[in-house]
This record gives structure tokens, C-alpha cells and sequence, in this order.
């Protein structure tokens, strides 16, 4: 089982984040935690020792509230493997801990697509996203399908997005394609041939082959990001590797109507 940490607040995105969870677990064995921070500004803190622990512990109580609503809301059929977890404090130092010593394979978030690129790349390049070794999934759609796809580009390393996507999606039941991306100005997106692709393509084939993965479907696609992310509503999940701000990758990954997973390059440098 995967052992997955979902943090979720009171909101829309939370709610989709969970619904999700629910279809995902379709497709993958997950052995889910669900996780809320109550976040507090300094002027709220009060005092030390035991009244500041007594404090706390009401902040904590609300947090649990509040997710034992949405547990209820959202009825969510995968089961938890234990209770969800509720901190006081910042979000991201929380989280970070949480995933450091829980040993996560899997952090999941979910996030309402505004379609405004620099907002998703502060999610994805926050402390939250980045400083932790473990993929991190952004839900931005109840995408319902039987297909994810990893996102090749010449910038994308084949190594790192086969060996970590495949510690996710390895032993799913999804079909698997892959999806080679090459900016162009087009009025609309082009199919290429597969030799377009070139070795980037060539090596990713291989790596899956080697993992005994099958591809269902291989689409070398020339386009602008916004149509490239449109054609990506076809799939449940789009994995690809960690993207810099100004690339086309990135604007790709803003753009798409499929929830993305990015996977990190944790081997040591030299």
C-alpha cells in the first residue's frame, strides 16, 4: 500500500482533493492520512506553559471539527489508515515535518485551477512542494478516466520520471501513455512523428519498458501550452518531473486540465 498524506482544509479545492482520492483509490492501493493545520497569526498566541497548551488544545479540537465536517461532507468510501492528524502552527513547517518522519510516499494537495501560471508555480516551488523528498500530486480537477500519462519534453530527465512515477503508478491499474511536448506557435496542436522525439522519447520507452510497463498510446504533440494542457482533460493524472518558472514545461503543467504529479531528481550531486 502507498502510504499517502492528504492535507485538506474547508474549501472547494479540499473537496475535490478528496473526491478524487476516492477514484484514485480505484486504480491504486493507497494507505491514506488525512491532515489539517489550524494556522494562527502571532496576535492571536497566547501566553505559555499550560495555558498556552490548554489554548492549543481548543485550536486543535476546531481543526478536528472541521475535519471530521468534511470527512462527512464528502463520504469518501477509501478508508483511513489511522486518525487524521490536526497541528497548530505554519502549514508548511507542519507538513514538512510530518512527511520527513512519517516516511510518505505520496502528498497530495488539492488546488483550484485560476489558469494563472505564476500562482501555480509559488504552489509547486513553495517549501510545501519542494522540501520533500516524496512525489507530490496537485489535484486541480475530478478528472474520472482510466488513463494517466507521463509528460516527456526535452527538458524533462527520462531517469528520474520513469524510476519515481513508477514507485506511484507501477502497480496502479492505469493505462499508461506518454505524451512528448514541443513548443510551437500553432493555430492548432499538431501530431508529430514519433521520431520527433528523439532520444529523450527513445530512452523514457525503454526505462518503461525495463520496469515490465506497457504503453498504451505514444503522442508526440507540437503546440502552445494552453492547448497542450487542454488535450491533457483526457487523463486522470499527468505525471512529469519538477519544472523551472519560465519553461514551456511549466506553463504546460499550469495550463492542464489533469491533475499533475511531479516527481523529484533525490539522487545526491556529486
Amino acid at each position: 500500500m502507498l502510504k499517502t498524506l492528504l492535507y485538506i482544509d474547508e474549501d472547494l479545492a479540499s473537496s475535490i482533493a478528496l473526491r478524487f482520492i476516492d477514484y484514485l483509490n480505484r486504480f491504486i492501493n493507497l494507505s491514506l492520512i488525512v491532515t489539517h493545520v489550524e494556522e494562527l497569526e502571532e496576535k492571536e498566541q497566547v501566553g505559555t506553559g499550560w495555558v498556552r497548551r490548554t489554548w492549543e488544545d481548543g485550536v486543535a479540537s476546531s481543526g478536528k471539527r472541521l475535519v471530521d465536517r468534511m470527512l462527512r461532507t464528502e463520504n469518501i468510501t477509501c478508508p483511513l489508515a489511522g486518525r487524521p492528524k490536526v497541528f497548530v502552527g505554519d502549514m508548511n513547517k507542519e507538513i514538512i515535518y510530518e512527511l520527513r518522519n512519517g516516511l510518505y510516499q505520496l502528498f497530495i494537495k488539492g488546488y483550484l485551477d485560476s489558469s494563472n501560471p505564476e500562482k501555480f508555480y509559488d504552489l509547486i516551488s513553495s517549501s510545501l512542494c519542494s522540501e520533500t523528498a516524496c512525489p507530490v500530486l496537485v489535484v486541480k480537477n475530478l478528472s474520472l478516466s482510466n488513463k494517466c500519462a507521463l509528460l516527456c519534453a526535452e527538458s524533462v530527465d527520462p531517469e528520474v520520471l520513469v524510476d519515481k512515477s513508477m514507485a506511484i503508478l507501477g502497480e496502479s491499474t492505469f493505462d499508461i501513455d506518454i505524451v512528448y511536448f514541443k513548443f510551437e506557435e500553432n493555430k492548432q496542436i499538431l501530431t508529430l512523428d514519433e521520431k520527433e522525439g528523439g532520444s529523450h522519447l527513445e530512452e523514457t520507452k525503454a526505462l518503461l519498458a525495463k520496469a515490465g510497463k506497457t504503453v498504451s498510446k505514444t503522442e508526440v504533440l507540437s503546440g502552445t501550452p494552453e492547448q497542450i494542457g487542454d488535450h491533457l482533460r483526457e487523463y486522470a493524472l499527468v505525471a512529469t518531473t519538477m519544472p523551472k518558472r519560465k519553461s514551456m514545461h511549466m506553463y504546460v503543467l499550469a495550463n492542464s486540465l489533469a491533475s499533475v504529479l511531479l516527481v523529484k531528481d533525490t539522487r545526491s550531486k556529486s
